[in-house]
């Protein structure tokens, strides 16, 4: 009889994880990360937040992936990002609590998620997260007086007309990092307001997911 090895805990696949992608999390920061799985599982039905019900599984397919963003981060401290389309805070959230340098604005149309995210940031003691309830046309029409520094958006578009128009939200060098599947190696994805500048893709740690995470520049 074929013994099982037991799954490894949530614990053990961020802090080993982030290794593995080459970021160096504190103590803290993976408490408060333990601490957001629970959040997420309490109320991943109220508000909708994944299908994913296992603790471990949500820390590689989500947590892991989210911190595969800081593989394209540019080496600075302090940005201002906006993380488009949310949802559960997949990589706002976590991009906040690994760095807390970083001014995180968590833009989501669904409400519900919003009233989520404030209470999650609230039970975690995070400084610099801003909310942002509405809708991407919106800002397109009217943007905030805030023009950001990163924009990231993961698996929220793959329409290059409209990712091309994120440059209006960015202040002048300001960077776009996209997230996408395998599926991307076949796509044509042309940006007239960018000029891609490094990318990494691989597989996520603990799993078979392959990732691919790409920066690009906003053009003068």
């Amino acid at each position: 009889m074929i013994q099982q090895l037991p799954e490894p805990d949530p614990a053990h696949v961020i802090a080993e994880g982030s290794r593995l992608l080459g970021l160096k999390l504190e103590p803290d920061a993976l408490e408060a990360m333990l601490k957001y799985i629970d959040l997420v599982l309490e109320w991943r039905k109220r508000a909708h937040l994944t299908a994913l019900n296992n603790p471990t599984k949500i820390a590689v397919l989500h947590f892991l992936d989210s911190l595969a963003v800081f593989k394209v981060l540019p080496r600075h401290r302090g940005f201002q990002v906006l993380d488009i389309g949310t949802g559960a805070g997949f990589p706002g959230m976590l991009m906040s609590i690994a760095d807390s340098t970083l001014e995180v604005t968590l833009m989501d149309r669904n409400a519900r998620k919003i009233v989520f995210l404030k209470y999650a940031v609230k039970q975690l003691k995070l400084a610099r997260v801003r909310f942002l309830n509405a809708a991407l046309r919106d800002l397109f029409v009217a943007p905030a007086s805030t023009r950001f520094e990163v924009i990231v958006s993961r698996a929220f578009s793959s329409d290059p007309a409209l990712v091309d128009n994120f440059a209006s939200l960015l202040s002048p060098g300001g960077c776009l990092i996209r997230m996408a599947g395998p599926a991307s190696l076949k796509e044509e994805f042309h940006l007239k307001n960018f000029c891609q500048e490094d990318l990494w893709e691989g597989t996520l740690p603990f799993s078979n997911r392959f990732r691919r995470v790409m920066r690009y520049r906003k053009k003068s």
